[in-house]
């Protein structure tokens, strides 16, 4: 067996000092290289920490941007849903069953065949002013005590147009056998009818009074039936029946004759219901009269409806329990208060800053009146040592969504921005010279933070105190003021849509003329918005932007402007606006 070769340490006489430092210097370097080894570990541990980290917080953040996209998308569809619903029940108040109640004696033939002969254009008319117009259409004619049943009264239940129109073309009028005429028959008629649309709209018409000592003060040679209805029973009836069936009730006033039945009727109706008169020999047939009547019941019930609709119908609404006082109040005896006060102000984007101030006010104990969502209070002001009377509003509601400060910092924005693109309007060069254009401005609205008397937080706008006669020109959901269509309204409305790249349009513009005519003074205005997270539930986006342009007609000031027709502008011939239109002072609402 071969033995290895063995080598041993030498004794102290032949220690190599050159190969023990050798082994030292390998041990010193390998040492040196675990040290770097451990710190170079250390440096990738913690980079591998810092990735990890930096991992979550990615994950982390793009888990919140989702969380928040899908909310932002739960949000936007809650919002499109609740619009749809409004826009449901807008297109439901176009829904109308309108009946005329008509003497049928000879001396009413000409307006029957009136009626006749305009129906269809009457319908037009208000189909281009009401896109989503569904109307029935019924007609009860009456004529004297002295026929018999069957020639005694024309009735047709409520059918279409064109059944209309073949119905009262067979009408016959015959002569009565004295002046007054059996109007109470024909009201009994009228409730009898099949009356269920939500819009329900009586147009009575006439020349000569109801039987009866209580209806007229013609002589008894007038009335043959003078003990007709002595105590008023008969007519007290009726009228409360068609104020059960929710039916808005017009006369078309032709002889002063009949004032004291429709004082009477009045008294009947104790105030629950009215009854609106129009002198409609003033015109050249019935048509301006219709037209006037079913569109003014059409917007009363789309604002009751839309009121209704954006307060939440869905929960029980908590009123403020409130007594009204509507004389501005001895300031001296109310204490003011140093609050925060919030305004907007807005740049070329239509983004708004807020700005902070604190400033000295006085608000008044009760509310001086009430719109259809809040209440409005008398206040004081006093801001570098000057004092200014202004209106403070709150909402009615109590609950707590009712009053969060977003709603009014909705309102807030909305107001700020209409003001801006006003002012921008104001000073367009291809407006200037037409005579026509008023100036817009918006009263500037601010944000007060209160405390109410428990020490509750209190969230009120607030804008300057005007004197003067308001007037509605427009709403949010199509209506224009006919009687006033303010023309340079209706164009500021439709250039807004063009200058924000179609995004928004301001609507529902109210307010007064001040200056001698020659400028609205404008305030709660509404946007409607492609951004359905902006401006607040009076915010109908879409819809609402197609509300307006389905009821617009363009005016000079539109043309002026080159504004473009929207695809969903009415169509219209000049030719049934013009006979609309032929009492409306300015006749520049044409094309």
């Amino acid at each position: 067996m071969a033995q290895r070769n063995m080598h041993f340490p030498r004794t102290a006489t032949t220690f190599d000092v050159a190969a023990l430092r050798r082994q030292l210097d390998e041990i010193e370097r390998l040492q040196k290289n675990d040290i770097n080894g451990n710190i170079r570990l250390k440096q990738i541990q913690t980079q591998c920490d810092q990735l990890q980290m930096d991992s979550v917080d990615r994950l982390a953040a793009t888990s919140q941007k989702g969380l928040q996209a899908e909310e932002h998308l739960r949000n936007v569809m809650k919002r499109t849903e609740e619009i749809n619903g409004v826009i449901k029940v807008l297109k439901e108040a176009e829904s109308v069953d309108l009946c005329f109640l008509m003497d049928c004696t000879n001396s009413m033939r000409k307006y029957i065949d009136d009626v006749k002969n305009h129906i269809f254009e009457t319908v037009e008319v208000l189909k281009t002013r009401f896109p989503h117009l569904n109307i029935r259409l019924a007609f009860v004619g009456y004529r004297d005590l002295n026929l018999p049943q069957e020639r005694q009264f024309s009735i047709l239940n409520f059918t279409d147009k064109g059944t209309f129109h073949s119905y009262v073309s067979m009408v016959k009028c015959e002569w009565g056998g004295d002046y007054c005429e059996d109007v109470l028959g024909g009201l009994q008629k009228v409730i009898n009818l099949n009356w269920k649309h939500p819009v329900r709209i009586l147009i009575h018409v006439g020349d000569a009074p109801s039987h009866g000592r209580c209806y007229h003060d013609l002589s008894e040679d007038a009335d043959y039936y003078f003990t007709h209805d002595t105590d008023g029973s008969v007519g007290y009836s009726h009228i409360q029946e068609l104020i059960e069936l929710q039916v808005k009730y017009f006369f078309g006033r032709l002889t002063s004759h009949t004032d004291k039945m429709i004082e009477q009727f009045l008294k009947y109706a104790e105030e629950k219901m009215t009854i609106e008169q129009t002198d409609v020999e003033k015109f050249t047939n019935l048509l301006p009269f219709i037209v006037e009547t079913v569109s003014r019941s059409i917007s009363d019930t789309t604002l009751a409806l839309l009121k209704n609709e954006l307060s939440n119908p869905s929960k029980p609404r908590m009123l403020r329990t409130v007594n009204f006082d509507t004389k501005e109040p001895d300031w001296s005896r109310i204490q003011d208060k140093w609050v925060k006060v919030v305004k907007f102000e807005c740049d070329n984007q239509l983004d708004c800053t807020r700005i902070d101030q604190q400033w000295n006010i006085r608000i008044a104990s009760n509310p001086f009146a009430e719109g259809g969502m809040r209440l409005a209070y008398y206040g004081l002001m006093r801001y570098k040592d000057r004092e200014q009377k202004v209106v403070l509003k709150e909402y009615k509601q109590v609950d707590k969504k009712a009053n969060i400060q977003e709603k009014y910092f909705d309102l807030l924005e909305c107001q700020t921005i209409a003001d801006f693109l006003a002012q921008e309007f104001n000073r367009l060069p291809s407006i200037s010279n037409l005579t026509i254009v008023k100036k817009i401005k918006f009263i500037m609205l601010k944000l007060v933070f209160d405390r109410s008397v428990d020490g509750r937080p209190r969230n009120l706008t607030l804008e300057r105190f005007i004197e003067g006669s308001y007037k509605k020109y427009s709403n949010n959901a199509g209506y224009i003021n006919l009687d006033d269509p303010a023309y340079t309204l209706q164009a500021f409305s439709h250039w807004t849509y063009e200058r924000t790249m179609e995004n928004m349009i301001v609507v529902d513009l109210q307010g007064i003329d001040i200056g001698d005519n020659q400028t609205y003074l404008l305030t709660d205005p509404c946007i409607h918005s492609t951004d359905l997270m902006r401006f607040g539930k009076t915010n109908l986006g879409k819809p609402g932007i197609k509300r307006f342009f389905q009821t617009h007609v363009c005016n000079l000031i539109c043309h002026a402007l080159r504004l473009k027709r929207h695809k969903d502008h009415p169509e219209i011939t000049s030719s049934k606006y013009d006979s609309y239109f032929i009492n409306k002072p300015n006749k520049t609402f044409f094309n």
